[in-house]
Parts: structure tokens; sequence; C-alpha cells
């Protein structure tokens, strides 16, 4: 066990970067810092898949805080929601439940609302269709399918990427593929993580500058931001906060020592 606590602190010391914190408030601080520098962000809470009704509840009641606070301060932030934090994996009913009351507190507060779906149920449930204010946020791998299976009911879509879209000669290739396709079945398209490979091609003579926003993840190269912003690219920023950051650090942390780290922590444990 003290092997544990200790490799969880360099772990967490290793993905601090990539995180805002573990509470709302350090979140929206980090926010705060971001719009100061003229960058939208994206809030994400970290916190596993609910199982259970008050787990998906905990959630909900945290992102309806989150969206107040962001409305009160003005920021120029939308959130990230992954459904099975809100009882999706549970039933459509919890998930409607929760869903219908964050996107009808998100519209009355003007914050954009991104649905994040991890599972490859690709038609949309009924009570997600005809929605106001929320985009959807899936892998990149299964964004063509989302697409083709709600042809006219995504108007916003956000392309997960993960570092292992980089690797390899044709990863990036693959991504820009998949952004392009997206573009031109629903005008425009934001990508998340997207390979550098993949950037430099769609702000080439692609014809997708105004198309396309980059959002980087928290901790990504200031410098290589700012570079982007002076060539015309839109950029916002992935501002994840939370307690239950080790999935993360396995799973999206961009940095492959963090997530081999961590994947070692979480087969002791």
């Amino acid at each position: 066990m003290a092997e544990r606590a200790i490799a969880e602190r360099l772990l967490y010391r290793l993905i601090r970067r990539h995180i805002a914190g573990t509470t709302m408030s350090s979140a929206i601080e980090k926010a705060r810092e971001l719009n100061d520098r003229k960058l939208p962000v994206s809030i994400a809470f970290l916190s596993e898949s609910a199982h259970d009704s008050t787990k998906a509840r905990y959630a909900t009641t945290t992102y309806l805080e989150l969206i107040r606070r962001i409305a009160r301060l003005g920021l120029k932030a939308s959130i990230q929601v992954p459904l099975d934090q809100i009882g999706f994996d549970i039933s459509d009913d919890v998930a409607e439940k929760n869903v219908n009351e964050i996107l009808a507190t998100a519209n009355n507060y003007g914050v954009f609302v991104w649905l994040e779906i991890r599972n490859h149920r690709f038609s949309l449930p009924g009570f997600l269709q005809e929605t106001k204010g929320v985009g959807y946020a899936v892998s990149i791998d299964h964004s063509e399918d989302y697409i083709r299976a709600n042809r006219g009911q995504i108007r916003a879509l956000k392309l997960l990427c993960t570092e292992a879209h980089s690797a390899g000669k044709d990863g990036g290739k693959k991504v820009t593929g998949s952004v392009v396709n997206a573009v031109k079945a629903i005008k425009s398209a934001v990508v998340q993580s997207a390979p550098d490979t993949s950037m430099r091609s769609l702000m080439n003579g692609s014809g997708m500058k105004k198309s396309v926003i980059f959002e980087m993840q928290l901790g990504y190269s200031g410098k290589k931001m700012g570079s982007l912003v002076k060539r015309g690219a839109r950029v916002s920023v992935y501002v994840p906060f939370g307690k239950d950051w080790e999935h993360y650090a396995v799973s999206r942390a961009p940095e492959r020592y963090a997530r081999f780290l961590a994947t070692r922590i979480l087969k002791e444990a």
C-alpha cells in the first residue's frame, strides 16, 4: 500500500499539468486564466461511470453547479459530459431525466453542452433527438458511424483523438480524413488532441481552417498554440478536473509514461 501511495503521488506530479486540479474551483480558475489569453475552454468532470442512480445523480448535480458558475462568471466555456457518468449505462429513464435537467439548465444559462458517448451504440436514443444547445463528442474512429446513423440529428460534433492516433506514419492521415468527412457532412467540427501532422495538413491549403476548431489538452505547448492562433486557427482548450483522474491518465493523457505508470498502479490495486 505504501508503494502504491508513492506511485500515485508520482503519477499525479507527472499528469497534473494536464488537469486543472481535483476541485471545480481549480477548473474555474484555470478557465479564467485561459479566457484572459483569449482562449475558450471545454470543462470536464473526471468521474467513473455511474452504476447506480445515486452516483449518476451526484455527477448530474456537479454539472448543474458547473453550468451556474460558468454563467455567473461570464466565462467563455462549454462543458463536456460523458453520458455514462449520468446514467446511460443504467437505464434510458435515468439518463433521460439527468440529461434533460442538464440541458434545460444549460440552455437557460446559455452554456453549450457536449455529450460524450463512449460506447458503440451509434443511434441516439429518442430523448436526445431534436435537442438544442448540444453537440456530441465521440471517438474519431467511430465519427462516421455516428454521422451515418444520425444524419440530420447531429449539428455539432467533437472528434476525440488519443495518442494512438499520432503513432505510425498513417495515423495523422486517418485523422485528417475523418475530420474532412465530418466537415463535409455537418459543415464544421471540433477535433480534440489532433496529431500535429493533422493540424498542419488541415491548416495548409485544405480549405478547413474556418471549419475546424482545434481543441488542445491542458498542458499542450503554449508556444505551439500561439503559433496556430497567429496563422488563423480556431483554438480551444480541454480543461478536466476531479479526483478520479487515474482513468484519464491511463486512457487520455498525452504522455505514454503517465499511462504506463497508471496502468501499473491499477493492476496492482
